[in-house]
């Protein structure tokens, strides 16, 4: 029975490139960025709590659209994405959306992206976007939504789904 019991809290450590490998295979998997350890957690923690900008566009497939943007009385706008930022925001954050967390604005306001690619994977459609000033932004489109390659779309957050990190430090802001 001892022996049963250490087998079944034997820990096996495997080391992968492969993100798809580690977060299908791992209870808890260790993001490393050139040698330095960035985060510890499960895969689901890891994907929808990142602690910074790297472990936020590294988990994911498609990965999490990175934005630049300033900060005006507590708030970011990003060519009309307009969210508030948490307290101590600098003057500049990086904002974090996953594709999956974006929806098409029902008012017309939102980030105006022009669909470049459509991507059908059968259930789900990504759409790879680009804004205005060529910024790359991938959208999961919603089911029964079907816009073309060349079509204009307005997209907004779901509430609560923004991410937000320092600019210097690509600290996770809380």
């Amino acid at each position: 029975i001892a022996k049963l019991q250490r087998d079944l809290h034997t820990t096996m450590i495997y080391v992968t490139h492969d993100q798809v490998e580690a977060m299908t295979m791992g209870d808890r998997v260790a993001v490393l960025q050139d040698g330095i350890l960035q985060q510890v957690d499960t895969p689901r923690e890891l994907y929808h709590n990142p602690v910074n900008a790297f472990v936020a566009g590294f988990i994911g497939s498609p990965a999490m659209n990175l934005f630049q943007a300033p900060v005006a009385d507590g708030r970011v706008d990003l060519r009309g994405f307009g969210e508030p930022v948490p307290p101590g925001a600098g003057r500049r954050v990086t904002v974090g959306v996953r594709p999956e967390h974006l929806r098409i604005a029902a008012d017309g306001d939102g980030l105006r992206v022009t669909v470049d690619l459509v991507e059908e994977l059968g259930a789900d459609s990504y759409l790879h976007c680009s804004t205005d000033d060529g910024h790359p932004v991938v959208y999961r489109a919603e089911q029964g939504v079907h816009p073309r390659k060349g079509e204009t779309l307005h997209l907004e957050a779901h509430d609560g789904e923004v991410r937000f990190f320092d600019v210097e430090t690509g600290a996770r802001l809380r």
